[in-house]
């Protein structure tokens, strides 16, 4: 075998044994928590700290959520539930730890369900009931896609 031939071989041997090692890498999944469920990763703690001191982890591990999002349910514990301040660093380290682990993706909840889908609301008032009747016949605006 000519040297370049040979070397080009080799290569190719070499990235094919280096292939499984580099895919491992990259699909590592981060350490969890085994008291909290929270993944290990910049700002667990502050998210520990400051938010499951007053209810359990699992209250939000199954949420999604944009930064915003999370920003106003953080300002509504803070105006209806009891928590404190944060300090501006404190609370942006624990929307970026939020958005990072529990913002929107490819896995996010189902869209919800057009209102003229919906079964007959018992607790309705006759407006409301007369819009979703509107809406069964589609006559009402079209819900978002």
């Amino acid at each position: 075998m000519k040297p370049s031939r040979t070397l080009s071989v080799l290569l190719a041997a070499a990235w094919l044994l280096a292939m499984p090692a580099l895919a491992a890498a990259q699909e590592t999944p981060p350490e969890v928590d085994e008291l909290t469920g929270l993944k290990i990763a910049p700002g667990w703690e502050l998210v520990r700290n400051n938010c499951v001191t007053c209810h359990s982890a699992r209250q939000f591990l199954q949420q999604k959520g944009t930064r915003e999002t999370w920003r106003s349910v953080i300002k509504w514990m803070q105006d209806r539930g009891g928590l404190w301040p944060l300090p501006a660093e404190t609370e942006a380290a624990i929307l970026d730890y939020l958005e990072a682990h529990h913002g929107p993706g490819r896995e996010y909840r189902r869209a919800p369900i057009p209102a003229n889908l919906m079964p007959p609301n018992p607790y309705a008032s006759a407006a409301r009931r007369e819009y979703e009747e509107k809406l069964r016949q589609g006559a009402g605006p079209k819900p978002p896609p």
